[in-house]
């Protein structure tokens, strides 16, 4: 286990208010996502709810970038698996641009740019392959175990299991760099 997870399993509640989650995955976020990290997964994890599930089914979020110390008039990156679903999001350009900065509450971005991506796997609504649910994760015992604890104390069960996957995610890409 590497010396961040460590510090952080030291880090143990002495007292028995409530924690917050975000404590415990905002480091994990921005190792993977940098400082841009809270609103990179805020899109990357809502998507099909920003955009709704006819636009989501074909396009994926794959950064938004800044100017220089901005936090708005960002541009979202999109990728999107062949030129036909480029063309329909060119046309649907304000629309979606609209959609993104009436979930973040401000124009957190001005502009998309398409990137085609053929070999980029498009699963419609979030479902997983075959080959993606026989890919066995490289997560390990003690990963698993702060994981949970970290978890242990969310009541909403669905928020739960998607801090759990994202826990898993977060382990199985680091360990698969390394």
């Amino acid at each position: 286990m590497n010396e961040k997870v460590k510090n952080m399993d030291e880090d143990k509640r002495t007292n028995y208010e409530p924690l917050a989650v975000a404590k415990n995955i905002r480091p994990l976020i921005r190792e993977l996502l940098g400082k841009k990290g809270i609103m990179q997964l805020e899109i990357l994890s809502h998507w099909q709810d920003i955009v709704g599930a006819d636009l989501a089914a074909y396009s994926f979020p794959e950064k938004i970038e800044f100017r220089q110390n901005a936090k708005n008039g960002g541009i979202a990156h999109l990728i999107v698996p062949s030129g036909a679903f480029a063309l329909e999001l060119q046309h649907r350009e304000k629309q979606i641009i609209s959609k993104i900065n009436t979930y973040f509450g401000y124009n957190a971005v001005c502009g998309i740019r398409i990137r085609q991506d053929g070999e980029f796997n498009f699963i419609a609504q979030g479902k997983k392959s075959e080959k993606d649910k026989n890919t066995p994760l490289l997560v390990n015992d003690d990963e698993k175990k702060y994981i949970t604890e970290i978890s242990s104390e969310v009541k909403d069960e669905k928020l739960k299991e998607i801090l759990i996957k994202l826990g898993y995610s977060v382990f199985n890409q680091k360990n698969k760099q390394q």
